[in-house]
């Protein structure tokens, strides 16, 4: 059930687009302008406390437990993904020179995103998504990193007569780097390693595991920082940046409690992954992209590259001492990419594959379980209503 409760993170193919005009990026600033003199900042608490290690939708489990995922049964927006280059245009006194890269702030990237959202198909029996979680290990020795990935596909019912599949695989660890190759080769080359930061022991392996599959029948799964997200919560979500803000705030503040948190950092990672991981309206995901673009404390990486190696925009954000978040976005198609989050040294991902409706069923493994607090696997001739 732990497991079940931190996977899933998705994204389409990389598409290219052509670089926006002038006039485009002027209006991107100016929009940027009014929200920042918009009164949503009014009232909020700027707490010098670190915030808890919380990952969003894992029941307030911490966030240093892998793979990094913001739902429990997490739903993404469908998403494609592109770089996108603004220029500024030759001065009047140097007509020949070429156009140099304009700098963007890190809102005029959200802003940007905001306006390239485009409409939903939204039609299909189940909303898939396909993910990849990512998490970077120090090999017992300390002498290299290891990278290890989870491949995590979400297969989300439109109505309440078909379960919720969650489709799960281990796909191995690796040298992060060509140096810590090195580095792997010289420590004879080793497939397997245990490694002392759980109990039990962490076991990981070179090669893949097998698939599997958790199912759900209650419907209920769908959560932010606990708040359950279901398919009436998700259409009554405000459409403005201002009522967007009031909502997320009341969720962040149910999720911690009593306990002191920065009210903007834990806005930025909460609006960042309803946005990656919940099938909200395109004008849900505007009115989100232009909330995180009036929060103050972020800044712009510009061109940038995600984990799975496509070009986006990056913006990042520190959320206390040690902690940063990294959001990589498409600013032509308004789609997100990928977020890290760096804890001290632990770092870890999500990433978006592909996302979309469709009237497909999921191609189930022969190992499966219930997601209801049963640990019985289910094996191929375990049956359920519409598998």
């Amino acid at each position: 059930m732990d497991d079940l409760n931190q996977d899933l993170t998705l994204i389409r193919d990389l598409y290219a687009a052509p670089p926006p005009t002038p006039e485009v990026l002027a209006d991107g600033r100016a929009r940027l302008a009014d929200a920042y003199a918009s009164p949503m900042d009014a009232g909020v608490r700027r707490e010098e406390r670190r915030p808890a290690l919380r990952a969003l939708g894992d029941g307030g489990r911490s966030r240093r437990r892998w793979p990094l995922v913001g739902a429990s049964l997490a739903a993404a927006a469908a998403v494609t993904v592109a770089a996108t280059f603004l220029t500024a245009p030759s001065t009047p006194s140097t007509p020949a020179a070429s156009a140099a890269p304009a700098r963007l702030s890190a809102g005029d990237i959200l802003l940007a995103a905001a306006g390239s959202v485009t409409p939903d198909a939204g039609d299909g029996a189940y909303w898939r998504r396909d993910g990849v979680a990512g998490r970077y290990e120090r090999a017992p020795g300390g002498h290299y990193t290891l990278k290890t990935t989870r491949s995590i596909e979400l297969w989300l019912p439109k109505t309440a007569d078909r379960p919720t599949w969650v489709i799960r695989q281990e796909l191995g660890a690796k040298p992060a780097t060509p140096e810590d190759e090195t580095a792997w080769r010289a420590a004879g080359s080793p497939r397997t390693w245990t490694l002392s930061r759980g109990t039990p022991p962490v076991k990981l392996q070179a090669g893949p595991g097998e698939r599997d599959a958790l199912r759900d029948d209650t419907g209920k799964t769908l959560t932010l920082l606990g708040t359950p997200m279901t398919p009436a919560t998700l259409n009554a979500l405000p459409t403005t940046p201002e009522g967007l803000r009031d909502t997320l705030e009341r969720v962040v503040s149910k999720g911690y409690g009593k306990e002191r948190v920065d009210m903007n950092a834990q806005l930025f990672e909460t609006g960042v992954r309803l946005v990656m991981n919940f099938p909200t309206s395109p004008e849900v995901r505007a009115a989100t992209y232009r909330m995180l673009a009036a929060l103050p404390g972020a800044s712009a990486e510009s061109e940038a590259t995600d984990p799975l190696g496509r070009k986006g925009q990056a913006v990042s954000r520190p959320a206390g001492p040690g902690e940063r978040y990294r959001f990589v976005v498409d600013t032509a198609t308004g789609l997100p990419l990928a977020l890290e989050s760096t804890i001290g040294q632990d770092r870890s991902y999500e990433a978006i594959r592909t996302a979309a409706w469709t009237d497909e069923e999921p191609r189930l493994p022969a190992l499966r379980y219930d997601a209801d607090g049963g640990t019985s696997p289910k094996g191929a001739g375990y049956r359920g209503k519409h598998e």
